[in-house]
């Protein structure tokens, strides 16, 4: 069926992948970069995690050696201070951009970069399991920084590390006070935050009856764990993994044509190679149907003009269509690989 139909086929996943790494590519400089040195993380993070999926190693081993030589600080953070990202969110999140680097670099084998990126993410990690972002100065927790990080740990075999965050993440899961709403703030003992400003809603938990949501939160959760419950076996993380599925499957279906879905796609094809979850398989194929019908005739994505995207700054640039671009086309590759 196409992505007319409101599903997509696995090869119309695969093609629209394939034309985004061939956008990225064609911006590909003769040194491996996409950006310059003393721009910041922003744009470029998740290329080095879709070129070895797509099979551009020559490629993906060219971007990191670029970022071996400019953006690997000492301590391991690929965010230095002097080269800021256009976007607030790689300050906030401290962990999440380094960890899709570390993500691509393990598939690689490069050790001279995935080493001491996972020595600085595990030094952020927290004893009760998170790795807290920022709102300005305050630390709180949310899955994005979490999940990213322990799914770096997972995949560099920090198993300790990695339990922390999910044994955190699945509490979150199970602890939902609400069935329609999924709240994702919690404070720094790890208690769920359900007190905050009528007119800030939007970050603090998502509502499956509402549209234009941020469904990325349940939906990394659901990655980090569905990869947990796949590494531990039978019965792992399985009851929290089924209950963000199930969230996703009262969603309505706005909320899942909306650019933060891909993650929630992601996490339900995963559930679904697990568990033949036919829910699952349906929130995932109408994500990819979503992100085919959306893809410009280019192969990149833009964010959409409306709210909260509207009025961002930099929505249009480089740096924002690269990084969606590059997101979009891993999630497409790894629903095709898994439906």
């Amino acid at each position: 069926m196409g992505a007319e139909s409101g599903y997509a086929s696995t090869d119309a996943m695969r093609a629209g992948a394939n034309r985004a790494v061939q956008w990225i590519l064609f911006r590909q400089r003769p040194d491996g970069s996409l950006t310059r040195p003393e721009d910041g993380i922003g744009g470029y993070y998740k290329v080095p995690f879709l070129l070895p999926l797509a099979g551009r190693i020559r490629e993906a081993h060219a971007l990191l050696d670029w970022i071996a030589a400019h953006h690997l600080t000492e301590c391991g953070d690929f965010r230095a201070p002097e080269r800021r990202a256009l976007q607030a969110a790689h300050t906030r999140w401290s962990v999440y951009a380094n960890a899709w680097i570390v993500l691509g670099a393990l598939r690689v084998f490069r050790w001279d970069v995935a080493r001491p990126g996972v020595g600085f993410i595990v030094s952020r990690q927290s004893p009760n399991g998170a790795f807290p972002s920022l709102d300005g100065q305050t630390e709180y927790i949310e899955p994005v920084n979490t999940a990213w990080g322990g799914l770096a740990c997972l995949a560099a075999g920090s198993m300790e590390e990695a339990r922390k965050a999910a044994r955190l993440l699945a509490n979150l899961a199970m602890r939902q006070p609400d069935r329609e709403r999924f709240y994702y703030r919690m404070d720094l003992s790890g208690a769920i935050v359900t007190s905050f400003p009528a007119d800030a809603q939007r970050a603090f938990f998502v509502d499956t009856r509402t549209e234009r949501q941020v469904t990325y939160n349940p939906g990394i959760a659901l990655i980090f764990l569905a990869h947990m419950a796949r590494a531990e076996g039978p019965g792992a993380y399985r009851d929290a993994s089924a209950a963000l599925s199930g969230f996703a499957g009262r969603c309505n279906a706005e909320l899942l044509r909306f650019p933060p879905s891909g993650k929630l796609g992601l996490g339900c094809a995963l559930w679904y190679s697990l568990t033949r979850d036919r829910e699952a398989h349906r929130v995932a194929s109408e994500v990819g149907a979503w992100l085919l019908k959306t893809q410009g005739e280019d192969g990149s994505w833009r964010l959409p003009d409306v709210e909260p995207y509207a009025s961002r700054p930099g929505r249009d640039d480089f740096e924002t269509r690269l990084d969606l671009t590059a997101e979009f086309a891993v999630f497409l590759l790894e629903m095709a690989a898994l439906l």
